[in-house]
């Protein structure tokens, strides 16, 4: 009887595990402000730019995450990576 509980406890924490959100696996996209953006811009773990003429940017990060945000006006994304110098030269 022991045995079949331990098998039912085994089966049971596999199910369990099973039930995570697949999102769980996955970073989430994010919207932040201007200013933030920046500042992760400027952190370094930034691999990919995208700029809309919606004025829309979307930052890909090192880890998968997407941020999003409005530029003030088109091209400043481009004007800020390249101030940001060293960190942000691998930037495609």
């Amino acid at each position: 009887m022991r045995k079949h509980w331990m098998m039912l406890a085994v089966v049971l924490a596999v199910l369990l595990a099973g039930c995570g959100s697949v999102n769980d696996a996955f970073p989430q996209d994010e919207t932040v402000s201007w200013e933030e953006a920046i500042e992760i811009l400027n952190s370094g773990e930034v691999v990919t730019v995208v700029q809309l003429h919606s004025l829309e940017v979307t930052l890909e990060l090192s880890n998968g995450t997407r941020i999003t945000t409005t530029e003030p006006h088109i091209d400043d994304i481009f004007d800020e990576v390249e101030k940001c110098g060293s960190p942000c030269r691998g930037i495609v």
